[in-house]
């Protein structure tokens, strides 16, 4: 059976309340947008908002019934809630924060901002739930066997790599030229520069440092390493996966800025991601952690005559 993280009547109920909440708000962000209801009208181009099918698509497909996943799984009290709960919240938190920053309130026209509150609310319930995660993990988990870690750290290191590499050479270009160079890039900027540079100080400032120091840490056997790669690993798989199905509904959209060169090498990337996450996923639920000391069993009653406790207690 698996351990809990807390005793049944003393463990916090919140948790799960909120990761509903997310779930919930994250359902109606992506039903009433293009999606379903076409009541939020983002300003954002014809080609921008093939990325929002996708982006939206992921939220409802994979973010809000792994949100419900974790909900019923914190409210049961089982640990492997917090490290899931922390990979969600950083996913959500990347949807809500782009949603809003991404949006070219100048150049097009829309209402989106008639539905701030609902992003603000999921942000707010996002970084909520990711940090009670962190903050419910075992400080000293249970460690994976020894191929799954060093897989894990090698495709977090590669993946956090990869995307440094394509934003890199497009950074340094505008540094050197002024502007990118090639056609889909050139056009895909002109439409959505504001979503372009919220991409890029994102991914470059926060999720590939995170990528890639959690990777390495975790080769070199670190424990807070280890720690955060239960949920760093969850958050990747899931913002692969979202990326993946942006980049696919581009292409079958015959969006012109589309790319087919990151849906063929993404595809890979997402399908070790996954199979990552479920392995250690699954090895945090079954193992104990390494907090956690065995209970010793049981020893047979020792029951003493009165001629025997004399003789133990007679002085030698």
């Amino acid at each position: 059976m698996e351990p809990t993280a807390t005793d049944q009547s003393t463990r916090p109920r919140w948790p799960a309340v909120a990761l509903v909440a997310l779930a919930a708000c994250l359902v109606a962000a992506a039903l009433l947008g293009p999606l379903a209801l076409r009541l939020i009208e983002w300003r954002i181009s014809a080609n921008s908002l093939n990325q929002t099918y996708g982006a939206d698509g992921a939220a409802i497909l994979l973010l809000a019934p792994a949100s419900m996943a974790a909900a019923w799984l914190a409210w049961r009290g089982r640990r492997v809630a917090a490290p899931l709960a922390f990979g969600i919240g950083l996913a959500a938190l990347y949807y809500g924060v782009a949603s809003v920053l991404g949006a070219d309130y100048v150049q097009y026209e829309g209402n989106n901002e008639r539905f701030f509150l609902l992003f603000l609310a999921i942000v707010a319930l996002s970084w909520t739930v990711s940090a009670w995660g962190w903050s419910a993990m075992d400080a000293q988990p249970p460690r994976p066997g020894r191929v799954v870690e060093r897989t894990t750290a090698i495709v977090l290191v590669l993946g956090g790599l990869a995307i440094a590499t394509a934003w890199l050479i497009q950074l340094g270009t505008i540094a050197s030229n002024g502007a990118l160079s090639q056609p889909s890039e050139i056009q895909a900027y002109a439409e959505s520069p504001t979503a372009f540079w919220v991409v890029r100080i994102v991914d470059l400032g926060f999720i590939v440092p995170l990528a890639v120091w959690t990777g390495f840490g975790l080769w070199r056997g670190s424990g807070s390493a280890l720690k955060a790669a239960y949920g760093v690993t969850a958050f990747m798989t899931l913002q692969a996966a979202a990326v993946l199905a942006m980049g696919a509904i581009m292409l079958l959209r015959d969006d012109p800025t589309a790319t087919p060169g990151l849906v063929i090498v993404l595809a890979p990337i997402t399908l070790a991601l996954c199979v990552l996450c479920v392995g250690l996923l699954v090895s945090y639920a079954r193992q104990p952690s390494a907090t956690q000391a065995p209970a010793s069993a049981p020893g047979p009653p020792v029951s003493l005559t009165a001629d025997a406790q004399s003789t133990a207690l007679a002085p030698h």
